[in-house]
């Protein structure tokens, strides 16, 4: 995902094809990348997880992208309804 061509539509597939192919949840994920447990990831935790789990290394900026993306309330940090909401269009709150 270094390349020119990079954009966040491509760090979701290849998000979402890692986690397939892990039978890793959202949820796992989520768990997995939020290091402080305060149920909100932000850069460096996303950038630690993505390559962990995906394997792909970003740049600060693509981070950046990706937070500004996924990011619906603006505070800089992504939330589990954010997250499920980029990765499958929906964002379903039954823990709420």
């Amino acid at each position: 995902m270094s390349s020119e061509e990079w954009t966040v539509e491509e760090a979701l597939k290849n998000l979402n094809e890692a986690l397939s192919s892990k039978d890793m949840s959202i949820e796992a994920f989520f768990g997995e990348i939020d290091a402080d447990g305060d149920e909100t990831i932000n850069g460096p935790e996303l950038h630690k997880g993505i390559r962990a789990i995906v394997g792909d290394i970003l740049s600060p900026g693509q981070v950046s992208q990706i937070i500004k993306a996924f990011d619906e309330n603006e505070d800089h940090r992504i939330d589990l309804s954010e997250l499920k909401t980029a990765l499958t269009g929906s964002a379903s709150s039954e823990e709420e």
